[in-house]
């Protein structure tokens, strides 16, 4: 018999009894719509706890800080351990497999002035060359750093406040102050305007741009090109009277390539006798969590899938009986045996790839509400929700219509042997 024989007997005997057919095929989308649902929101707690990790730090940087605290436990106490990054060690960092970009952290405090109002401001040495590997955010005006503009300062779009500084309070209606860092004038100074012995000197303020409103750590600080912050650092110790012959840095940024080598990068660096830390360290906790719910919630699912196969098992066994005489016929003009099992096991085979396909297409829509809606309601009752409630990767679409179809086949395997079995004679001269 020719495989296009096969597909036509198949689909004209499901569709001569269409009603059972569709029934049949109804359980089978119930439990494929059940299973990826139940793993899509396991999926999407992982996903959504991504999102809220990543407004504060991006999942394939690792730092390095100077002073790191660890804990012993054979002791059971903690210390604190005091760790020297210079460049030596931005070099050998930089050496290290698949890392993309590194950059030393170094931090200066600043007083900004325009007119009557001030603002303080945390400077934080970055460099240029690094900014498009850390996830700093979109700009609102002007541009990144760069070495061609040494002294320019980015800013964050909360890392500035300009206030009166005469008047008894800090911000309030009357003590704010609207100023375009663009286009105003405004000058900068690193001397203490807390000291009222010394009169500041101020420069005028190069600003290289500002970032788009946003509120995590590059929200809340300016950023400037390390080589100048190291150089106003060494200024603001000098008039401290504090002699400095080599800048250590207070933080290494490291870039890795993708989040699932961050670990592997974190081991060579603790092997240099390095503390770290990234966002991506909570992850393993979160995805265990994640993996045990989506087992059970895929189990969960996984119910309705096995009362489908009974339902397939029962229909093609009906189909058997109904078919007895069909069967008989075929085995008398020489039908293979083989021949009518793959009859049996393609219907059935059907019956899973169908409802799979449909419970897949059910299974992306509520996907889709959920994610547009939960949000909302979660709201509306005083809950907080995740933008992200349901993830269907494309793993689990495929996996599912796959799973379907064997669940058919499986299901179709005893009908099959059973059709085999029947004595041609016997099936022709029965009712």
């Amino acid at each position: 018999m020719k495989r296009i024989d096969f597909v036509k007997m198949g689909f004209k005997n499901l569709w001569r009894r269409k009603l059972r057919t569709i029934l049949t095929i109804m359980g089978v989308v119930i439990g494929t719509f059940s299973i990826v649902i139940m793993v899509s929101l396991g999926v999407g707690m992982t996903e959504g706890y991504k999102e809220e990790m990543a407004q504060w730090g991006s999942l394939t940087k690792i730092t390095i800080q100077k002073h790191s605290y660890i804990w012993d436990e054979e002791t059971g106490m903690g210390a604190s351990k005091e760790q020297k990054l210079d460049d030596n060690l931005i070099t050998n960092l930089k050496n290290i497999e698949h890392v993309r970009g590194v950059t030393p952290i170094l931090s200066v405090s600043a007083t900004l002035k325009s007119g009557k109002y001030q603002s303080y401001l945390n400077i934080t040495g970055v460099d240029p060359e690094c900014i498009e590997f850390f996830d700093f955010p979109e700009l609102a005006s002007g541009e990144y750093l760069s070495n061609s503009n040494p002294t320019a300062i980015l800013f964050g779009s909360e890392s500035y406040n300009f206030y009166n500084p005469k008047q008894n309070y800090y911000g309030g209606m009357n003590n704010e102050a609207k100023v375009d860092l663009m286009n105003d004038n405004i000058k900068i100074t690193f001397d203490d305007t807390w000291n009222k012995e010394k009169t500041p000197k101020y420069t005028k303020l190069n600003v290289a741009g500002v970032f788009q409103e946003s509120t995590g750590e590059f929200g809340y600080n300016a950023y400037a090109s390390i080589d100048q912050v190291s150089k106003w650092y060494k200024e603001i110790q000098k008039k401290n009277n504090n002699k400095v012959t080599e800048v250590e840095y207070q933080e290494v940024w490291v870039s890795v390539d993708d989040v699932d080598n961050v670990e592997s990068v974190q081991q060579q660096i603790k092997d240099m006798g390095y503390t770290t830390y990234s966002m991506a360290d909570n992850l393993d906790a979160v995805k265990e969590v994640s993996n045990m719910l989506q087992l059970i919630l895929g189990g969960i699912g996984a119910v309705s899938l096995l009362v489908s196969a009974i339902g397939i098992a029962n229909t093609m066994i009906m189909s058997i009986y109904e078919r007895t005489k069909e069967i008989g016929v075929m085995k008398v003009l020489g039908c293979l045996v083989t021949d009518i099992r793959k009859i049996f096991l393609f219907e059935a085979t059907i019956i899973g790839f169908c409802g799979g396909m449909v419970g897949i297409g059910f299974s992306y829509l509520v996907s889709y509400l959920l994610n547009k809606y939960a949000p909302q309601i979660g709201s509306m009752i005083g809950m907080s929700a995740s933008s992200t409630i349901s993830v269907i990767p494309l793993w689990l679409s495929v996996g599912a219509v796959v799973f379907a179809m064997l669940v058919g086949i499986v299901s179709g395997l005893y009908p099959a042997r059973k059709a085999t079995k029947i004595k041609p004679l016997e099936a022709i001269r029965s009712e």
